[in-house]
């Protein structure tokens, strides 16, 4: 984390981590037990080794959650419990919280890579002189597992490096000549007057049948700049990813 610990400030980047506990496959993972620790606490422990994040949050709406974040010190705002999408609780806790950048970080990847979030900064700033003010990241390549996966999203750029469409879908179709698919990572930076605009558009038929939340800014007419980010993060979505976490955990580098 960058030495800069100012409250509020026009340049500061703030890391959000949203946490809910009524997940359908997975209800109260944000606290389930890491290597004997909270998952949520190896998320916060990976933001504070970024170089670009200023400050971080935790963002959820139940207080069991609260009570593990006093426990082990990290900053906590209480969100409304009928948030749509995580988008829509981070621009809950930048309408009342000042900074400069928001970065939205998944709360149930305990084995981030640090460089990805800062990829995804360094994008957004580099970004907001071509007036774009949300930037995303994603993995150059997939596997054919996560091809036929609905549960993974991928993302198509631009030749300039903006998205021009997420789908559940692999695409494109390698009609004519091939076409190596990404995969589309759930780690978001955004500005507040884009958070704030995402707050009050309605959702786009787009996104509701793709369930993709960035969606609604590209069915507005705004655009995303994406960059490529390290791969080896993995999402925690049933109780069963445990076991998976805590043996790469114990046979690699990654600590917390």
């Amino acid at each position: 984390m960058s030495s800069a610990q100012t409250l509020h400030g026009s340049g500061e980047v703030l890391a959000i981590i949203p946490a809910r506990w009524n997940s359908s496959r997975f209800p109260g993972k944000p606290v389930a037990l890491i290597a004997g620790k909270p998952m949520i606490v190896h998320v916060w422990e990976k933001v504070l080794l970024t170089e670009s994040v200023d400050r971080a949050v935790i963002a959820t709406d139940d207080e069991r959650i609260a009570a593990v974040c006093r426990e082990y010190g990290m900053a906590c705002e209480m969100t409304s419990p009928d948030h749509a999408t995580g988008t829509d609780r981070i621009s809950e806790v930048a309408s009342r919280v000042a900074a400069g950048m928001y970065v939205n970080v998944q709360g149930d990847e305990p084995i981030i890579e640090p460089k990805a979030i800062d990829n995804v900064v360094s994008c957004l700033s580099a970004a907001l002189g071509r007036g774009i003010e949300v930037s995303t990241g994603y993995i150059n390549s997939s596997t054919p597992e996560q091809e036929a996966s609905s549960a993974v999203v991928h993302l198509v750029p631009t030749v300039d490096n903006c998205v021009l469409y997420f789908s559940r879908l692999p695409g494109p179709m390698n009609f004519r000549t091939p076409f190596k698919h990404t995969v589309h990572v759930g780690l978001y930076a955004f500005t507040g007057r884009a958070l704030n605009k995402f707050r009050h558009w309605q959702q786009g038929p787009v996104e509701q049948a793709e369930s993709i939340e960035l969606m609604r800014f590209l069915e507005h007419g705004d655009r995303i700049a994406c960059t490529s980010v390290p791969s080896g993060s993995i999402g925690v979505d049933h109780p069963e990813d445990i076991a998976r976490i805590e043996a790469i955990l114990r046979n690699t580098n990654h600590s917390s």
